[in-house]
């Protein structure tokens, strides 16, 4: 079957561990500049989630450089694999985004809807996407990352 009609998904590598630890660190206020960091990676999901559905090309500038390497070296063209992860509802009619952030690394929990996101020079970018949990110390399952 050719490479662009097959679902990939690839396990993301961060553990329930590592979002604990996540967890932790925003409750206990060590997630760097606080609610001004969270705000920002909020931004960033939101705008990732908006170029989905209307700028598929919007959304592969928003992943990060290893991620968007990844979806290119596979050959697919990167709008086609951003397509497998679009929103299975209207994340504008639920509840708001679930930040934890710590450092240059976060995890954005929106429905039923998990992004992992990186801090760069230019702000953060969407390090995995469409992502399930495995379980309890399991690497979430990502239909696209960064190897």
């Amino acid at each position: 079957m050719p490479s662009h009609l097959r679902k990939r998904r690839m396990p993301y590598r961060i553990s329930a561990l590592s979002v604990a630890l996540l967890v932790v660190a925003g409750l206990t206020g060590c997630a760097g500049r606080g609610s001004s960091q969270d705000g920002a990676v909020g931004d960033a999901a939101t705008a990732f989630f908006g170029a989905l559905s209307s700028s598929p090309d919007r959304a592969c500038e928003l992943l990060a450089p290893a991620t968007l390497e990844t979806v290119s070296s596979d050959g697919e063209q990167c709008a086609d694999a951003v397509a497998e992860v679009r929103p299975k509802s209207d994340l504008t009619s639920g509840p708001e985004p679930v930040v934890q952030a710590y450092g240059r690394e976060a995890i954005v929990q929106w429905g039923s809807e998990t992004l992992f996101l990186s801090r760069f020079d230019k702000g953060w970018l969407v390090s995995a996407a469409g992502c399930q949990s495995r379980g309890k110390d399991l690497a979430y399952d990502c239909t696209i990352e960064g190897r």
